[in-house]
């Protein structure tokens, strides 16, 4: 995995396609949140850089991420957990408050999502962003 954080643009020295432009774009999402591949790796496993793809179409990697939407809620943190998922998984999942700015905490509560719910749709929100590169 750690090669694929090496030259991005060495993707496009064979010339230029159409994969190798997917390739070089991934490859620059990657660069934004390759500070958290061992942790997102320890809790997602096979599905690491998918997580990775999704974490940087979220937040670019940015663990003080903040979106306020129109209802008032907000989205925090590297994955992008809205303030009323939060609650949810702090009442009836953890049954303690939640720091969605913490790393970790946001890592595996978005590793408990995909693990327990079995998908990604947490996530749709951003999914014209991460698909192209890693599917749905």
């Amino acid at each position: 995995m750690i090669e694929i954080f090496i030259g991005c643009s060495l993707l496009l020295t064979n010339g230029i396609t159409e994969q190798s432009i997917d390739d070089y774009f991934l490859c620059n999402h990657l660069q934004d949140v390759k500070q958290w591949y061992g942790l997102t790796e320890q809790y997602f496993g096979d599905d690491t850089l998918k997580a990775l793809t999704v974490m940087s179409c979220e937040s670019d990697g940015k663990i003080t991420a903040l979106n306020v939407n129109s209802d008032g809620s907000k989205d925090k943190g590297l994955f992008q957990f809205n303030s009323k998922t939060e609650k949810w998984l702090e009442n009836n999942i953890y049954n303690k408050e939640l720091d969605m700015y913490n790393p970790k905490t946001n890592i595996k509560a978005a590793a408990w999502v995909v693990n327990n719910i079995g998908n990604w749709s947490w996530w749709n929100s951003s999914k014209h962003c991460w698909e192209k590169y890693i599917g749905g």
